[in-house]
C-alpha cells in the first residue's frame, strides 16, 4: 500500500499512483465497470503515463478512439452450458440429465456471462440442482436477481443493481423508452418503429434516445440492418424497477405503441415486411397487457396479430391468440358487442381454412345475429357475416340456403358502399363461384369479370385480391374449354401471388395447382407435373398430410402419372387421397 494511501484529500492520492505507474514500467491496471462519464475521466489522467498497460471493463460505448475495443457479446450456447457445468461441478447436486437442464437454464438467462455466473454461484452455495434453480428463477425472479455474495460471485452486486447503475445515468428520454421496451419481445427491434410517435411522449427524439440506451449498453444495434436489440434480462430489471402506478401506465404506452406501429393489411403480402418484425413485440406486450386486464386495445391488437398469422398459414398460432381475444373481448365488452363479431367470424374463417368445418358454422351464424342485433340488416358488417356463412355454406353441401345468402350480401354492399367498392368485388366473385358450382357458367362469368375490373381499379393491377380474381377467372374460361384465354390469367395470378406472398405460401400452391390442371388438359404433362408437385409440397407442409387439398393435390397428379404410363407411381397417390376423402 503508498504511504499517500490514507490521505484524506482524493488528489493526493490520485497523484501518489500516477508517480508509482511512472516509476514501475510495465504494470497492468484493471479498472472494473467504467460506467459513467465521470469515471471514463480516469482513462485520461493514466494516459499520461504510457509504460504499461490499462484494461477497462464498461457497458459505456462511446470511447476515444485511440482506446482498442474489444466487444464481448453473448456466449454461444455450448460455451454459456460448459461453464454452468464447470462453474458448479462438485457443488452442485447431480442429476442425470445436468446437461439438457443445464443448456435451458443457460438459454433462459439468455447466454449472459454475468447472469451465468449468478446462477452458478448461487447453485455451489445453495448445493441446488439446475432444476431447482430453474423452477425459482422462474417462480421467484425477483429473490434470484437481488442474490449476491462477493464472496463467491467476485462481482458485488446483484444483477438487477449492476443495470440500475447505468439505468441512473440516463437522460429521462431514454429511461422512458427502456421502460416501454421492456414490453416488448426480447427480439430485434426495427428501427422504423423510433418513427412512431410514443402516445404519450410525443416530442421525445427517439432516436437520440436509443442513442443513450446504446452508449451505456443497454441496447445494442445491429451492424448489418436497422434494426437494435434489448437483452431479456435488462427488459426484466427495467419492467421490475416500476412502481406499480409507473408499470401500469408503460405498459399502456407500450401497447398503444406498437398498435399504432402494426399498420397494414395482413391479408396483402406486401405489408409483411413492416409487420413481420413487429409481429413479436405485438405478442409479447398483448399478453402482458391481458394479463394486466387492459381490453382497449389489446383485443384488437390480438386480431390483426391472428390475422397475419392466419394469412401466413401459421394456423397453430393464431389459434389460441384468437380464441383469447374472443374470451377477453366476452368479459370486458359483454357477449354481443360487435368486437365479439368480428373475433367470431375471423376463428370461423380460421376453423374453416383448417377444415374444421363443424365448429366454424355455429361462430359464423353467432356472429352474423350479433352484427344484425347491432347493425340492422342493411349494414355492411352484416354483409361480411353474410358473405362467410355463405362461403361454409358453399363448402359443406346446402348450396340451396348459400346462395339467397349471397346475393342478399351482394345488394347489401351495392347498395351501402357502391358499386365499385372492393368488398363488392370479392363477394361478386363469391357468387359467381357458387353458380360455376352448379354448372350455371353463363351467369357466373359476368360477375366475376366485374368483379376482377373493379378490383384492379379500386387495388391496383399487382394486389393480392386481384390474383384471386384472375384465378377464379381463369378457371371459369378453363371450364368452358378456353384454355388460352385462361393460361395468361393464372400466369399473372401465380406472379402476383409468389411476390406478394413468397413462393411456399398456399395461395402460391392453388395457383400452381390450377394453372397445373389446365396445362394437363391440354397435353403439356411434364410440365404439370412439376407444378403440381410443388403444389403438393406446399400444402402438405402447410395443412398437414389429411388435408382436404392434399387430397385434390394427390389426385391431380395421380392422374398426371396415370395418362403418362406411370401407373404404379400413381396408385398409391390415388390410394391415399381416396383415404383422406
Amino acid at each position: 500500500m503508498l504511504p499517500e494511501g490514507d490521505a484524506t484529500d482524493d488528489a493526493v492520492r490520485l497523484q501518489a499512483v500516477l508517480d508509482w505507474l511512472k516509476a514501475s514500467p510495465g504494470w497492468l491496471l484493471i479498472l472494473d465497470n467504467v460506467d459513467t462519464p465521470l469515471a471514463l475521466e480516469a482513462e485520461k489522467l493514466i494516459g499520461q503515463v504510457t509504460d504499461g498497460r490499462l484494461l477497462m471493463t464498461s457497458r459505456l460505448a462511446n470511447f476515444p478512439g485511440d482506446v482498442q475495443r474489444l466487444e464481448l457479446d453473448l456466449l454461444p450456447v455450448d460455451d454459456a452450458v460448459d461453464f454452468l457445468l464447470e462453474r458448479t461441478a462438485g457443488h452442485r447436486r447431480i442429476a442425470s440429465d445436468d446437461r439438457a437442464n443445464a443448456r435451458e437454464l443457460a438459454l433462459d438467462l439468455g447466454r449472459l456471462a454475468l447472469a451465468l455466473e449468478h446462477a452458478g454461484a448461487y447453485i455451489v452455495r445453495h448445493r441446488a440442482s439446475f432444476s431447482q434453480y430453474s423452477d425459482l428463477w422462474r417462480g421467484s425472479r425477483d429473490k434470484v436477481m437481488n442474490w449476491s455474495d462477493p464472496t463467491v460471485t467476485h462481482y458485488p452486486r446483484a444483477v438487477a443493481v449492476t443495470w440500475q447503475t447505468s439505468v441512473a445515468q440516463l437522460t429521462h428520454p431514454a429511461r422512458h423508452l427502456l421502460e416501454l421496451l421492456a414490453w416488448l419481445a426480447p427480439e430485434p427491434v426495427p428501427e422504423f418503429l423510433l418513427e412512431v410517435p410514443i402516445p404519450e411522449a410525443d416530442g421525445n427524439d427517439l432516436r437520440e434516445a436509443l442513442a443513450d440506451l446504446a452508449g451505456y449498453s443497454l441496447a445494442t444495434r445491429d451492424a448489418a440492418e436497422p434494426r437494435f436489440f434489448v437483452h431479456r434480462l435488462v427488459q426484466d430489471v427495467a419492467r421490475r424497477s416500476l412502481d406499480a402506478d409507473t408499470s401500469h401506465c408503460r405498459l399502456f404506452e407500450a401497447l398503444r405503441w406498437i398498435t399504432a406501429g402494426f399498420v397494414g393489411d395482413p391479408r396483402d403480402g406486401r405489408t409483411w415486411h413492416k409487420l413481420d418484425p413487429l409481429a413479436p413485440h405485438a405478442l409479447a406486450v398483448s399478453g402482458y397487457a391481458d394479463d394486466a386486464g387492459i381490453a382497449d386495445p389489446t383485443v384488437s391488437l390480438m386480431n390483426v396479430l391472428g390475422l397475419l398469422l392466419k394469412t401466413q398459414a401459421l394456423h397453430t398460432e393464431a389459434e389460441p391468440l384468437y380464441r383469447r381475444a374472443l374470451t377477453l373481448a366476452e368479459n370486458t365488452f359483454g357477449p354481443d358487442h360487435p368486437e365479439v363479431a368480428t373475433l367470431l367470424s375471423n376463428l370461423g374463417l380460421l376453423l374453416q381454412a383448417a377444415n374444421r368445418l363443424d365448429e366454424a358454422e355455429p361462430l359464423m351464424r353467432r356472429a352474423l345475429a350479433i352484427a344484425e342485433n347491432n347493425f340492422g340488416p342493411e349494414h355492411p358488417a352484416v354483409a361480411g357475416c353474410l358473405n362467410n356463412l355463405a362461403g361454409l355454406l358453399r363448402e359443406t353441401g346446402p348450396l340451396a340456403e348459400a346462395e339467397p345468402l349471397m346475393r342478399r350480401t351482394v345488394k347489401i354492399t351495392e347498395k351501402s358502399l357502391g358499386p365499385d367498392h372492393p368488398n363488392l368485388a370479392v363477394q361478386l366473385d363469391n357468387l359467381g363461384t357458387l353458380l360455376q358450382s352448379t354448372n350455371r357458367l353463363a351467369e357466373a362469368e359476368p360477375l366475376m369479370r366485374r368483379a376482377l375490373a373493379i378490383a384492379e381499379d379500386s387495388l391496383g393491377p399487382d394486389h393480392p385480391e386481384v390474383a384471386t380474381h384472375l384465378s377464379n377467372v381463369g378457371r371459369l374460361l378453363h371450364a368452358t374449354d378456353r384454355p388460352a384465354e385462361a393460361e395468361p390469367l393464372m400466369r399473372r395470378a401465380l406472379a402476383i401471388d409468389e411476390k406478394s406472398f413468397g413462393p411456399d405460401h398456399p395461395k402460391v400452391a392453388n395457383r400452381l395447382h390450377n394453372l397445373g390442371r389446365l396445362l394437363y388438359a391440354t397435353g403439356r404433362s411434364a410440365e404439370a407435373e412439376l407444378l403440381m408437385r410443388r403444389a403438393l409440397a406446399i400444402d402438405e407442409k402447410s395443412f398437414g398430410p389429411e388435408h382436404p387439398l392434399v387430397a385434390a393435390h394427390l389426385s391431380s397428379l395421380g392422374s398426371v402419372l396415370r395418362t403418362t404410363d406411370r401407373s404404379a407411381e400413381a396408385q398409391p397417390l390415388m390410394r391415399r387421397a381416396l383415404a383422406i376423402k
